[in-house]
């Protein structure tokens, strides 16, 4: 069977390290990309080539991690495992919760089972799989960390380079390169399009998170990434109910607290129409009180172009204000700006719903009607996660309530009680 990592520079091998030499594409009773695996006639695209003067088809779906076509030779690496002495740092101990669930999960990958970790937002779920993840290398295990969203990898790579400091550990997205042998890495699922029965064990973060939740062949790469014996550890606060059938009763565990033993914030609906292309002074006077009271407020848009028209009405009257979304190219640069302090208002969309965790953090969702009540419970999950600033606002502005609303409310107060029930919160 194949496996292995896929290469496209042969001058990055030695001659022990190819296992196969093949195209990106290849025809198998049609075409069939090497990368991403699909055979969907759509995803192909066939042209003349004038230097070769033949046909060429190269897939498009995997087109942004790497050209595959019928002329581009690729090469698939032995898969090797290595130990590791798995040390890692935690500067504080983990709380009653914390490690009962990093109980769960490293018994779960001793026996290469899976498991879903349904834990509430800021439960400290990246240093729940630390002791697991030195666990799996200590054994010689190739480990992933995945998550679909780029915000989610940078962060969570960071606190897990920090702590694993003599790990070679390759992080892996749009902006990046590999640096090291994949014996662990911290990316984005689209990039496990590169290996192939691989890894031993995968923890996968936000697994509801779009596009991993709207498109079938990531999940696909994310089990042909995995070798036969595997143990897949699934982590989210808002799991999708398929998964949640699939997984099976017996393999969730429920984490309804955070790690500070606070209770979540529970949103406030607010009727508010909001005006895009005027000033809404009694909105103004909001803004202009969070930023004297020194808070951080993210405020949330469905539409881009509403957002920017909002963007441009605001903007001679705010400072310290920017807005940024997934298509933004200074998006990054901006959110690492947001961290230090140099912008108070960001308008933003769903892109920092997840991985983005700051102190004294408000959250206006404008248009909560609009909303799903998954993304909402994400949204409201910004505020409140750090342990020096456990509280925040969450305001729903709508123009009318849904059932979206409300059942994200029920479910962050059902968190709150199951909390205090197993004495997980102080209050």
């Amino acid at each position: 069977m194949r496996h292995g990592q896929l290469i496209s520079d042969r001058t990055q091998l030695t001659e022990e390290q190819v296992r196969d030499e093949t195209f990106g594409v290849i025809e198998a009773n049609g075409m069939c990309c090497m990368q991403c695996g699909s055979r969907a006639r759509e995803d192909f695209y066939t042209y003349r080539a004038i230097t070769s003067n033949s046909d060429v088809t190269y897939c498009r779906r995997c087109l942004h991690i790497g050209r595959m076509s019928t002329m581009d030779p690729i090469w698939l690496t032995e898969s090797v495992n290595v130990c590791s002495s798995g040390k890692y740092t935690l500067a504080f101990r983990l709380s009653e919760q914390q490690q009962y669930a990093s109980d769960k999960v490293l018994k779960a990958v001793r026996t290469y089972t899976s498991l879903l970790l349904h834990a509430v937002t800021g439960a400290g779920k990246t240093e729940m799989i630390f002791a697991s993840i030195a666990y799996a290398r200590q054994r010689g295990d190739n480990v992933a960390v995945v998550s679909p969203r780029v915000d989610v990898v940078i962060e969570v790579s960071k606190r897990l380079c920090e702590a694993f400091a003599d790990e070679e550990i390759d992080v892996l997205h749009q902006a990046s390169r590999q640096q090291y042998d994949g014996h662990f890495i911290v990316s984005t699922v689209h990039q496990l399009y590169r290996f192939k029965r691989h890894f031993d064990v995968i923890f996968v973060d936000e697994v509801d998170a779009f596009p991993l939740s709207m498109d079938e062949t990531l999940m696909i790469a994310l089990t042909q990434a995995c070798k036969e014996r595997r143990s897949i550890v699934y982590m989210t606060a808002t799991p999708p109910r398929q998964l949640i059938q699939q997984v099976g009763a017996d393999n969730i565990v429920t984490l309804p607290a955070r790690f500070h033993r606070h209770p979540l914030v529970v949103p406030v609906f607010k009727y508010f129409k909001v005006r895009y292309q005027r000033i809404q002074r009694a909105l103004l006077h909001r803004m202009y009180a969070q930023q004297t009271s020194e808070r951080t407020t993210l405020l949330f848009f469905s539409d881009i172009s509403a957002m920017r028209q909002f963007y441009q009405t605001y903007a001679c009257h705010i400072t310290k204000m920017c807005y940024v979304y997934s298509e933004d190219s200074e998006r990054l640069a901006k959110v690492e700006a947001l961290r230090e302090g140099q912008y108070s208002i960001v308008l933003t969309t769903t892109i920092l719903e997840r991985g983005f965790t700051m102190a004294a953090l408000d959250v206006w969702v404008m248009e909560s009607h609009r909303y799903s009540a998954d993304a909402l419970i994400q949204i409201a999950g910004r505020v409140g996660r750090k342990a020096v600033c456990p509280t925040g606002e969450v305001l729903f502005f709508h123009e009318g309530r849904t059932h979206a609303m409300y059942c994200a409310r029920t479910e962050i107060r059902r968190m709150n009680r199951l909390a205090f029930q197993r004495g997980w919160i102080d209050v």
